[in-house]
């Protein structure tokens, strides 16, 4: 039987010590420019000298001028030329919506933006929106959510969701249901749903959109 590790006293002071080796804490909120964002923490800023990244245990806040997205979390961590990842976050658009998320990640390659971890939505359209996990496309701005979505106004649920703010259509990947007042609609599994927004109202739903209609959410249909 092998006997239990107890680690002396000195080797504990030699493992703390190299455990801080490529670390440095940065005290203070100082802000921080990242891929364009302003990113003001909550409290001090530890650097891994050694890849770059930045740790934020208390959290803070990260703007985006250009979009008009704000982003506030409990913790972040920042991995240059890569990502931005941030725990307990709640994100704002300029256009009124607000993401709650475990988890959203901002991958500065990919220009894509995930939310995972009992991820909600809402603006003017949808309230309480819910899905597992949604991904905002930056360049197109685009939205998707999948592994079953739900939502309360207009009352649906679906297996998948893209949101075109482009031309103000919703696809919902099938099985699939919506209704508000008098408007319902429904497809089973692997059918297509699309609803139309004029504004903040819904102003239709079919079952059986064109193909021309298809093909721009296609690319985004997993």
């Amino acid at each position: 039987m092998s006997r239990p590790f107890h680690p002396r006293p000195a080797l504990l002071a030699a493992l703390t010590t190299l455990g801080l080796l490529g670390h440095a804490a940065l005290s203070g909120a100082q802000a921080v420019s990242f891929a364009g964002l302003n990113i003001t923490p909550r409290g001090e800023q530890k650097l891994n000298l050694d890849t770059g990244a930045t740790d934020l245990p208390e959290g803070g806040t990260a703007t985006d001028a250009g979009s008009g997205m704000k982003l506030v979390a409990a913790r972040m961590q920042l991995r240059p030329g890569q990502t931005l990842v941030a725990q307990d976050a709640t994100l704002t658009t300029r256009q009124g919506g607000t993401l709650k998320a475990a988890q959203v990640t901002y991958d500065l390659k990919a220009g894509t933006v995930v939310a995972t971890g009992g991820v909600t939505y809402r603006d003017s359209r949808f309230e309480a929106l819910s899905a597992p996990g949604m991904a905002l496309y930056l360049k197109s701005g685009f939205v998707t959510a999948g592994g079953g979505v739900k939502a309360q106004r207009p009352n649906l649920s679906a297996s998948g969701l893209v949101f075109d703010p482009n031309t103000m259509q919703v696809l919902l990947t099938g099985p699939a249901q919506v209704s508000q007042g008098a408007l319902r609609a429904s497809t089973a599994a692997g059918g297509r749903l699309v609803m139309v927004f004029g504004g903040n109202r819904l102003l239709r739903a079919t079952s059986t959109p064109d193909n021309v209609t298809l093909a721009r959410f296609r690319p985004y249909l997993k």
